[in-house]
């Protein structure tokens, strides 16, 4: 996703100069704690390993009064057809698509890790079919 960043970076009249980056995982964070103002994550604790760990990474590299700004897709409500879809599909989405699961209840994760108050709202993207609906919002440390 690099090269999309930088890209979009460039569009916006942002210099290359002004950004870093660094390949990792979510589960170990390769920056000291405290050491950020802001962390965002666009659709990524659908495929990363394991959401809470990646979370509290999330927490640890965040200054106080930091900010998680998030974007993930979610599993539709129990007792949906949606879901039942989500978790017939799942194992093939988590093989075709670098482990991406299509049933992870990651807003609970959020709300739960421990941050100081989430702002988390909920959107359906009619494009999107099965990978429904999204979550977005804001997390304070």
């Amino acid at each position: 996703m690099e090269k999309y960043a930088q890209s979009s970076a460039e569009s916006a009249g942002l210099p290359l100069s002004n950004f870093e980056f660094i390949q990792a995982v979510g589960e170990s964070i390769p920056l000291s704690d405290a050491s950020v103002d802001a962390v965002v994550g666009t659709l990524v604790l659908c495929s990363v390993k394991y959401v809470d760990l990646t979370l509290r990474e999330v927490m640890r590299v965040l200054r106080p009064g930091g900010l998680y700004v998030f974007v993930e897709h979610v599993a539709e409500k129990d007792g949906t057809f949606l879901k039942f879809l989500q978790r017939v599909l799942d194992p093939l989405q988590q093989t075709v698509a670098d482990g991406c699961h299509l049933s992870r209840e990651t807003g609970n994760n959020i709300s739960s890790a421990g941050f100081s108050n989430v702002e988390l709202e909920m959107a359906y993207l009619s494009n999107a079919s099965f990978v429904n609906p999204h979550i977005y919002g804001i997390a304070y440390k």
